[in-house]
């Protein structure tokens, strides 16, 4: 959510993520720890409702790379970044993904995250909050196509 008002301020200006979080109802406090995801549920739908569906699913875009790059940074512990960037793509692939299995539920709230086929498999993303059908419209997982490609850039750039 963090990472939502961020990018939208960085292509619209502060005054745009402030009334997004207003439109939103967010609380006026600093987030240092995960959210509920109601609060991620409604600023996904207001940023949907103040802007054209293009730029909305390209804040949402960054909003995901915003949020693996912090991943990165500071929930992945450094030895085992360390780690994944010397170790081959075939071995490092299946450790993060392995990881990201185990903390699906801070990604997936209520929706299910699985790695499905043969290594290095498919991810597999059902009614996370951006992917959700809104208004009768399927809607996008740019979100969580960037924070994964972000992440999985440790493992295995390009």
């Amino acid at each position: 959510m963090v990472q939502t008002l961020r990018a939208l301020s960085e292509s619209r200006g502060t005054g745009a993520a402030d009334e997004l979080a207003r439109r939103a109802a967010l609380p006026e406090h600093t987030w240092d720890h995960l959210i509920p995801e109601a609060w991620f549920l409604r600023i996904i739908r207001e940023l949907r409702a103040m802007l054209p569906p293009e730029d909305a699913e390209a804040v949402l875009r960054r909003a995901g790379a915003l949020t693996g790059a912090y991943v990165r940074e500071n929930r992945i512990p450094r030895v085992f970044r360390l780690a994944l960037t010397l170790l081959p793509a075939p071995v490092a692939v299946p450790l993060l993904l392995r990881a990201f299995r185990r903390h699906a539920w801070t990604f997936a709230g209520s929706g299910r995250f699985a790695v499905e086929g043969p290594t290095p498999g498919v991810l597999v993303l059902e009614a996370a909050p951006t992917c959700r059908v809104h208004g009768g419209a399927p809607r996008s997982g740019s979100y969580y196509e960037a924070a994964f490609e972000t992440l999985l850039a440790l493992a295995a750039p390009g």
